[in-house]
Formats: structure tokens, sequence, C-alpha cells
């Protein structure tokens, strides 16, 4: 519903005669009161009362609360997803000790080598360009591959 000072203060900025409006006190710092941002100011707190900007600004608070919502049910799916590969990792270690106690130690082998390729492969990234890196590595592939590969004749 649309006040009679909404009304009023809709009138004056069509008007033009919102440079009348009296300003904001000027504060204690040493500012001196500047017609055009008093009527900055008048024109915002006009428009902050229009139905249209009251209602796109309470939407704006309800989507920022469901969005505060949705993270924090994000988090929480997270924190479960995290918590069952846990469960099922060490169920699967315990089994596939079970099945083979020999295989336990070749997996954790496997990982730990694994895991050093990647650490090697993350320090090369790092190391050089993303794109300038990778054609290194690729040159000097290609600088071996002619030796191990036999020569194809037709």
């Amino acid at each position: 519903m649309i006040t009679t000072k909404q009304s009023l203060a809709a009138v004056l900025l069509a008007l033009g005669l919102h440079a009348q409006v009296p300003a904001a006190p000027a504060k204690d710092e040493g500012h001196t009161p500047d017609p055009e941002h008093a009527r900055l100011i008048a024109a915002r707190k006009a428009t902050n009362e229009l139905p249209e900007v009251l209602s796109a600004e309470q939407q704006s608070k309800a989507d920022r609360a469901m969005t505060h919502k949705a993270l924090a049910e994000y988090k929480a799916a997270r924190k479960k997803s995290t918590a069952s590969e846990e469960a099922y990792r060490k169920a699967f270690d315990a089994g596939l000790a079970k099945v083979d106690e020999g295989a336990a130690a070749i997996q954790d082998k496997e990982r730990a080598a694994f895991r050093e390729r990647m650490l090697k492969a993350r320090a090369a990234k790092k190391g050089g360009s993303k794109r300038g890196g990778a054609k290194a590595d690729d040159h000097e592939e290609d600088l071996e591959e002619p030796e191990d590969k036999p020569v194809e004749s037709n």
C-alpha cells in the first residue's frame, strides 16, 4: 500500500522539487552540505519505500536465507558422504585382508607409488607453465621413442 509520504516523495521527484528537500545535517567532520548529495539521499530514501523495491529487497533476503540453508545442508551431506566413504574403505581393507593377507601390502605399495607419481606431476605442473611443461615432457618422450621402437618399412 502506498502511503501519503511515498506519494508525496514520488511527486516531488517527478516535478523536480526534490532539491528543496532539507538535507540531513552535516556531520561534525567539517563537511559542507552538498545539495546534489542531499538530493541523492532523498531519492534513495524515496526509492527504498517504493512497493516494488521493498518486495525485491524481501525476495533478495529470502533468497539469501535459502542460499545459507542450502550451503549448510550441502556441508552436512559432504560430512555424511565422507564418513560413509571412510567406513567403506575400512570395511574393504578388512575384507581384503580376510580374503588375501598379502593383497593388503600390495595395495599399500600401489597407493604409495600412485601418491608419489601425483606429487611429481604436481611439482612438474607448478614448476613450468601448464602448456610449456606438458610440451617439454612430450618432446622428451618423442626423443626416446625412436630408440625403443623398431623402424617400420613399407
